[in-house]
């Protein structure tokens, strides 16, 4: 009887430290989950570009995308950032959540961020995707509804194709090859040395222009700044090197 009690006492302990043995495999073996995203938000400079934090040892990561609330996309990436312009089609209120996806046995997925902050999309602009637009980094201004600047941060955007002298339905405007714009004031097309006086959102001005107490005359039609003797609405008038009215 003794001798019984003393098998069962074993195997009971047996038992336990096996258990123990397990639970501690399956700790050591646990996966660690990843950190959250911290912060999800669309570029500064190009309004379909989703950014967010980088997470330590993550793989890649996975983007989900809504628009109006409702889930219109997914998509993957090793990048700390994506364009996601293609699944931006439609007009409408955008935003995203991300999260950093692990190694399998290692690493498990982290937990979503917050949903970024919101991007509108115009059905204009949308209409420019579908056709194949190339996105202004300006998102405004020249190339848009509405205006903006050369520093890159207003909200809306537009299209422009190449470096060069750019038309839409707001008149022409000058595209630099980084993607930024000069405006406001007088400025010097570099292939052709010509003067031009661009409003404040960028856009040829013509005719008569009063600047610093002084009168100049860009031609109607092409815009170039003019100099010596011109003839305009059947008036002689004469303007120095500089392109600065003489005296009427």
């Amino acid at each position: 009887m003794i001798k019984m009690k003393a098998l069962g006492k074993r195997l009971v302990t047996a038992v336990a430290v096996g258990l123990l043995s397990v639970a501690m495999g399956v700790s050591a073996f646990a996966a660690t989950r990843l950190d959250k995203v911290s912060d999800a938000y669309w570029d500064d400079t190009n309004i379909t570009v989703a950014r967010w934090d980088e997470v330590e040892d993550a793989t890649q990561y996975e983007i989900y995308l809504y628009r109006n609330e409702s889930k219109v996309g997914e998509a993957k990436t090793k990048k700390t950032y994506l364009n996601l312009e293609k699944k931006m089609t439609t007009s409408g209120e955008y935003t995203f959540k991300v999260r950093a996806l692990g190694k399998g046995r290692s690493t498990s997925n982290g937990y979503w961020s917050a949903e970024s902050d919101v991007t509108y999309i115009s059905e204009d602009y949308a209409e420019l995707i579908k056709n194949g637009g190339y996105i202004d980094t300006e998102h405004s201004g020249p190339g848009a509804k509405t205006g903006g600047s050369t520093t890159q941060t207003s909200s809306q955007a537009g299209v422009v194709l190449s470096a060069g002298w750019q038309q839409d339905a707001n008149g022409w405007w000058y595209r630099n090859e980084d993607g930024t714009y000069p405006s406001n004031g007088w400025w010097q097309d570099p292939s052709t040395i010509i003067w031009y006086y661009l409003d404040e959102q960028g856009y040829m001005k013509t005719g008569w222009i009063n600047d610093n107490e002084k009168r100049y005359y860009c031609d109607l039609s092409s815009g170039a700044m003019l100099t010596g003797e011109q003839t305009i609405d059947g008036t002689i008038f004469v303007f120095d090197e500089s392109g600065v009215l003489l005296a009427e």
